[in-house]
């Protein structure tokens, strides 16, 4: 068995295949830091004044003679009036230096938001609003540094905070990216099952030293997102590795920055295998790659298509596959909300990988290798 894994990784050493993947995460990364330095990422003043122009786009939906306490404007109207009030002061806190009115008014502001949830034509300005679940997520964030006396960080291109925010969005792309890397897995064998028909070990053995080597080489990849975030280390300092990520699970609940990391890569560690073994399956029933990738894509997509299903059917582990949306309560604010959280997802997932494997070792013999 040993022998078999050590040829196989040798083989997978000089696989184009790999070198492109690698290449692929690099510039991912690489293209994230260009991004963030484009965008001014971190930049209060600019992001307040998108808010500002966001709450301006909702009073545009007014038509108001009088605008002040006493005028003829709607509750809600007056309210969003306040809180362009509020943002207006976060600028200039943010503008001036001063972290604790800048925080002050920062939970001001989710006030506001939480008291226009419940007003009536809402529903009319939702679109240039933040979600009930995304106000309680900055609602708890903000909390937590003052509870903490911590200011906002306002460098994304520390080294933990990076992390932090390229492990808060990796998690919508990474069940694809293993798809797409391991759909080929197995397919010539399975085709072809003379090609190890002369391997002294069984077939289900032969299937574990490939699937431990794509296993391998998922731990690579993920190793390189951290490889290529070093040089940020000596342009922008370590930052703050407890540094506070609200993030939902059955509740708001604030991770530490570097928790946050950890749980993230443990969910990209079982989402790889189950995206792995599941290729495996559906490559020994359609001995197609792209029949295999099109059935993964389209498994992927399914919660998107049929959102309502997630709530009928929480312990889907195709709804915990994009965990950067779990991770946001996303699902809460569907039109059918879903609560899912990633305890729920963790569980779920490591299930079906249990299952999965049982029935790949239904499948394949324990002696020599035989026609499948």
């Amino acid at each position: 068995m040993r022998n078999v894994l050590k040829t196989v990784l040798m083989i997978e050493k000089s696989n184009k295949k790999n070198i492109a993947a690698c290449i692929i995460i690099a510039v991912f990364v690489f293209g994230l830091i260009s991004f963030i330095t484009t965008e001014e990422k971190g930049n209060l003043i600019k992001e307040r004044t998108g808010d500002y122009q966001s709450v301006s786009s909702a009073l545009y939906k007014f038509q108001i003679e009088d605008a002040s306490e006493n005028g003829d404007g709607s509750d809600l109207y007056k309210n969003l009036v306040r809180q362009q009030r509020v943002i207006s002061t976060q600028r200039m806190a943010a503008r001036v230096d001063r972290p604790a009115l800048y925080l002050e008014t920062s939970l001001e502001l989710a006030d506001l938001r939480d008291a226009a949830f419940k007003m009536d034509g809402f529903q009319d300005v939702a679109l240039y609003l933040p979600t009930k679940t995304e106000n309680q997520l900055q609602r708890v964030y903000y909390q937590e540094l003052v509870n903490e006396g911590k200011s906002v960080s306002q460098n994304p291109l520390s080294f933990y905070q990076f992390l932090g925010y390229l492990f808060g969005i990796i998690g919508a792309g990474w069940f694809i990216f293993v798809s797409i890397y391991s759909c080929g897995i197995l397919i010539e064998e399975f085709q072809h099952t003379s090609l190890i028909k002369g391997y002294p070990i069984s077939f289900g053995k032969y299937v574990l030293a490939k699937c431990s080597s794509a296993m391998l080489m998922v731990g690579i990849f993920i190793l390189l997102l951290f490889i290529c975030s070093l040089p940020l280390i000596y342009f922008n300092g370590l930052g703050d590795s407890s540094y506070p990520v609200a993030v939902y699970s059955g509740s708001i609940e604030v991770f530490t920055t570097i928790k946050f990391i950890g749980v993230s890569v443990l969910y990209m560690l079982l989402i790889a295998l189950f995206a792995i073994l599941l290729s495996i399956i559906l490559n020994m029933l359609l001995k197609n790659m792209y029949l295999t990738m099109f059935v993964q894509l389209l498994l992927y997509i399914s919660p998107y298509l049929f959102p309502g299903m997630m709530a009928f059917v929480p312990w889907n582990p195709i709804n915990y596959l994009n965990f950067s949306r779990i991770f946001n309560g996303e699902t809460l604010d569907l039109a059918t909300p879903a609560a899912l959280y990633m305890s729920q997802g963790l569980i779920t997932i490591g299930v079906c990988i249990v299952i999965m494997l049982f029935i790949i070792k239904a499948f394949f013999t324990a002696g020599k290798l035989k026609r499948v």
